[in-house]
C-alpha cells in the first residue's frame, strides 16, 4: 500500500488513508488538505499533485506551505446536541474572541419541523420581511421554495404580523407548465385559500414587446450564443410580471421564495464580478420593496420540512430547457454548498456583513426600461446600451422586439 504524510505548519506529522490506484488530488480532498497550501514530493521528486495516481509502493510526503493551522477546518472543534433517531444537523461554526467552534444540534422527524418553523418566524421578525399592514404578492412557480414558502405562512400565521398574500404564476413556458409543479401551486393556494392568478404567455408577450410567442423567442436564445441569459431573462420575466399585478393590486411589496443558498451564491457571483446588487433580505428598487423570507432557510431544509409536513407537494418535475442557468451558476452554487460544509453558518456571517456594507456603499441608482417599463441598475465599467435592461436588450439585439415605448 502507498504512504501519505502530511507535514503542517504547526509542526505536525499526520499519515493520509492512500489506496493504490488513487490520484493524488483526489487523496488531498478526501483528507481536507487544500492543493493550493501545499508542495508535495512522491518518492523524494517535487511533483504536480493533479499528475499522480499512486502505486502500491509509492511514498508521499505533503508540505503546508502556508503559515496557518488546517486542523481549524480538517479537524474542528466540535460540540454536537444529540437525538436518538435525527433526521438533520443543524451546525454553525461559532466564534469566541478568535476561537472557533463547531455546534450542532440534530432534529428527530417531530422537532425539525418545529425548528424550521421558528427560524422562519425569527427571520420574518427580525428581517422586517413581512411587516404588520403590508399587502404582499408572492411569486408562486409550484417549485420547493415557493411552496415551502406558503406551507411556513399557513403553520405558523399565529405568530406573523398579519398580512394579506396574492400568489401570481407566471406560464407560456414548457418548464413552467410542467404539470407536477404547476398542479402544487393551484392545489397550494386553493388548500390554503390565498387568491392565485395567472400571467399566460400572451401577457409576457405584450409586456416584454415581442414579435413572436414568448416561447419562440426563448427557444431562439436558448439556440444562440445568448444561451447563457436564459435563467436571467426567466427571472426578469418573472418579476416584471409579479410587479405588474402588483401595480394592479395597489401593492408595493414583493415576496420572493428565494433560499439561504440561492442568496449565498449570489454573493458569490457578488464577490467574483463586482456587479451591484440590492440589500438583502429586503432591497428597494423603483417603486418595489423586495423581500426574501426564507432567507436563513437553506435548500435541504426547505426539502426535508416539505417531506415531512407535506410530502405530496414534495414531488416536482426536473428542471428543463428553459430553467438550466450556465456553468458559472453551478460553480457560485457548489461554491456555496462548499463554504457550508467548510464553514457551517457561513450565511449568517455574510449576510450580516453584506448588510453593514449597505452603510457605506453609494446609493443605488436604478433606470427604468423603455420595453419592459421595469427598473434595474446600470452597472459601472459595462458598456450596457442606455435605458435597456439585460432582458430586453437580448431581446432587442436579436430582434425579437417590435419597438421602444
Amino acid at each position: 500500500m502507498p504512504k501519505a504524510i502530511l507535514h503542517d505548519k504547526v509542526g505536525g506529522v499526520t499519515a493520509l488513508p492512500a489506496e493504490t490506484g488513487q490520484s493524488l488530488v483526489d487523496l488531498l480532498r478526501l483528507a481536507g488538505v487544500p492543493l493550493n497550501s501545499v508542495m508535495t514530493r512522491l518518492n523524494g521528486e517535487l511533483v504536480s499533485e493533479d499528475s499522480v495516481l499512486l502505486g502500491a509502493d509509492d511514498v508521499v510526503e505533503v508540505f503546508q506551505v502556508r503559515h496557518y493551522d488546517m486542523g481549524v477546518t480538517r479537524a474542528p472543534s466540535q460540540r454536537k446536541y444529540a437525538a436518538v433517531k435525527p433526521v438533520y444537523t443543524k451546525s454553525v461554526l461559532f466564534d469566541d474572541k478568535g476561537d472557533l467552534e463547531v455546534r450542532s444540534e440534530q432534529f428527530d422527524r417531530d422537532t425539525f419541523p418545529q425548528f424550521v418553523e421558528t427560524v422562519f418566524v425569527e427571520s420574518v421578525t427580525s428581517g422586517q420581511t413581512i411587516r404588520d399592514g403590508d399587502r404582499i404578492v408572492l411569486g408562486l412557480s409550484g417549485g420547493r421554495d415557493s411552496i415551502a414558502l406558503l406551507k411556513l405562512l399557513e403553520r405558523t400565521r399565529d405568530r406573523l404580523p398579519d398580512f394579506s398574500t396574492i400568489a401570481l404564476t407566471v406560464t407560456g413556458l414548457p418548464d413552467w407548465e410542467e404539470s407536477a409543479t404547476f398542479q402544487a401551486a393551484v392545489d397550494a393556494c386553493r388548500r390554503l385559500d390565498i387568491e392565485h392568478v395567472i400571467s399566460t404567455a400572451e401577457d409576457v408577450q405584450e409586456v416584454f414587446g415581442l414579435k413572436v410567442p414568448f416561447v419562440e423567442a426563448m427557444t431562439r436564445v436558448v439556440a444562440s450564443d445568448r444561451a447563457s441569459s436564459t435563467m436571467v431573462i426567466g427571472h426578469q420575466v418573472l418579476r416584471r410580471m409579479i410587479e405588474i399585478t402588483a401595480v394592479r393590486r395597489g401593492v408595493t411589496d414583493v415576496a420572493w421564495g428565494f433560499n439561504a443558498d440561492d442568496l449565498l451564491a449570489s454573493l458569490v457571483t457578488w464577490w467574483m464580478s463586482g456587479f451591484r446588487m440590492g440589500s438583502l433580505p429586503v432591497r428597494q428598487l423603483g417603486d418595489f420593496r423586495y423581500t426574501f423570507p426564507l432567507y436563513r432557510i437553506t435548500k435541504k431544509e426547505l426539502t426535508l420540512y416539505l417531506e415531512l409536513t407535506a410530502p405530496e407537494w414534495n414531488r416536482q418535475g426536473a428542471p428543463g430547457r428553459f430553467t438550466t442557468g450556465p456553468d458559472e451558476r453551478s460553480m457560485s452554487y457548489a461554491i456555496a454548498d462548499h463554504l457550508l460544509g467548510l464553514w457551517p453558518g457561513a450565511d449568517y456571517y455574510a449576510f450580516n456583513a453584506f448588510a453593514n456594507m449597505q452603510r457605506y456603499m453609494e446609493p443605488i441608482a436604478s433606470e427604468l426600461c423603455d420595453i419592459c417599463g421595469g427598473a434595474f441598475i446600470p452597472q459601472a465599467g459595462y458598456p450596457g446600451p442606455k435605458n435597456l435592461c439585460d432582458v430586453c436588450d437580448v431581446f432587442s439585439r436579436m430582434e425579437l422586439v417590435r419597438a421602444r415605448r
